[in-house]
């Protein structure tokens, strides 16, 4: 009969246990065991209960529990229940995960990552599924070239523990420029990584471009919470990383024919989007977003199939884009 969750989770922790080079009593065992389940969300056990675990490992798995002086502990440290416990779904959904966030191998997130899957599996799992010649089931877009993902772990870090952090930034164009910053938030977008903080110099919450920074160094200043500041909201009505700071957006409405009808009935333009009307020759959406470059580009890749209705501000500078566009190859 397959084991619970829960006491799947106590075999794995008192798995680790057993292979320690210290003996333990039940007693010891359980208030290890209690510890960890708690912090996972878990009710604790009963010495009993680990008792209880303690034999039925021993009766259904090929390890040998040694018992002395009233402690517990495996006859070799090579033994290990990590490869039997492990249901096959769980393996596909750790597989997963590893091939997932291989994207970031070499940064110390990953690694850190990798850490943590490999203690909480008791060490032995990892090895098979990483091995050499495994199939790689997943693609996941390649990172190319500088992304800042160098710079994760250190604003991660600053982020979760509130502390300030000095970096030397390079706005494009200009020169090098040092800012103390409280960051809030980390958003990757197209293979770029971005962050939202508040910088002291400037006295606002603004988007750093973590490619542009060429060096980070711990902040002396106390961490500032900028009230304004939601994480929730911020890109809530922004194309991609771009945001106005204090301007509204816009309630765009855009009427797309026949050969896009049902792509963006998949695809939604953006998270607000709303059809409005839909046939099988048209569809008419609308979302509201920023008024910015991003939004005319991803307008003007939709071509002939689509056409902008509202509001007339954009209207008028889609057709200004076409029209210089036009010029450009025909000649009058």
């Amino acid at each position: 009969m397959p084991i619970s969750k829960n006491t799947r989770r106590r075999y794995i922790l008192i798995d680790s246990i057993l292979k320690s080079y210290k003996r333990y009593s039940i007693k010891e065992i359980a208030e290890k065991v209690n510890e960890q389940l708690i912090e996972d969300g878990f009710e604790p056990v009963t010495d009993r209960m680990i008792y209880n675990d303690l034999k039925m490992i021993q009766a259904e798995y090929p390890v040998t529990i040694i018992k002395k002086d009233s402690k517990y502990q495996y006859e070799t440290r090579d033994e290990s229940i990590s490869d039997e416990i492990l249901r096959a779904e769980d393996r596909h959904i750790i597989e997963m995960a590893l091939q997932t966030f291989a994207i970031y191998k070499g940064s110390g997130l990953f690694d850190k990552f990798d850490d943590v899957i490999t203690r909480l599996m008791a060490g032995s799992v990892l090895r098979g599924l990483n091995k050499t010649g495994h199939e790689k089931y997943i693609q996941i877009g390649e990172l190319s070239g500088e992304t800042g993902q160098r710079w994760i772990e250190v604003i991660y870090n600053a982020i979760v523990e509130g502390k300030t952090l000095r970096i030397h930034y390079k706005p494009y164009g200009q020169e090098t420029k040092i800012r103390t910053i409280s960051p809030y938030l980390l958003k990757e977008y197209r293979n770029i990584w971005y962050m939202v903080a508040y910088a002291n110099e400037t006295e606002a919450s603004n988007i750093f471009k973590l490619t542009r920074i060429q060096k980070i160094e711990p902040g002396q200043e106390s961490y500032f919470i900028d009230d304004k500041f939601n994480r929730e909201e911020y890109f809530k009505h922004s194309l991609g990383v771009f945001h106005i700071r204090g301007e509204e957006p816009i309630e765009v409405i855009l009427k797309f024919d026949e050969a896009l009808v049902q792509l963006i009935s998949e695809n939604p333009v953006h998270p607000t989007m709303r059809v409005l009307s839909k046939s099988d020759t048209e569809m008419v959406v609308s979302f509201r977003v920023y008024n910015t470059i991003e939004l005319k580009t991803k307008i003007l890749g939709f071509g002939a199939n689509v056409e902008v209705l509202g509001p007339d501000v954009l209207k008028e500078e889609i057709k200004t884009i076409v029209k210089q566009t036009f010029l450009k190859y025909f000649d009058f």
